[in-house]
């Protein structure tokens, strides 16, 4: 990978956020005249290889990268389309076969408000 001297930033702007690709190139582009939209997909697919980054397949559509790489679950709005980090899940509830062993996973969970 062909690290950028915005890599760092793409890591720092992920950090306990969700943001598709166009939204940190937006970002980036303030502070770096410079960036290119490829070049941005490009370091976000690699980190996301590398695990360095989460990456939150077709959430509306979007893929949302996140630099929280624990197990946790997504709690998507359907109104908004926000998401939130939820870590309530206990995988050891799962029943999971002693030699199972969970490489990744990707849960999302969507929900609407109720109307009182």
């Amino acid at each position: 990978m062909k690290i950028h001297y915005y890599t760092k930033d793409i890591l720092d702007i992920c950090y306990k956020n969700h943001f598709t690709a166009d939204e940190v190139f937006l970002l980036l582009k303030k502070k770096y005249s410079d960036v290119g939209l490829s070049s941005v997909y490009r370091n976000l697919e690699e980190l996301s290889e590398k695990g360095l980054l989460n990456k939150i397949n077709w959430v509306g559509k979007k893929a949302y990268f996140e630099k929280n790489v624990w197990f946790h679950v997504h709690l998507v709005d359907k109104k908004t389309g926000k998401i939130v980090d939820c870590d309530c899940f206990d995988i050891s509830s799962l029943n999971i076969p002693e030699n199972f062993n969970i490489e990744s996973a990707d849960i999302k969970v969507f929900w609407n408000f109720k109307d009182n």
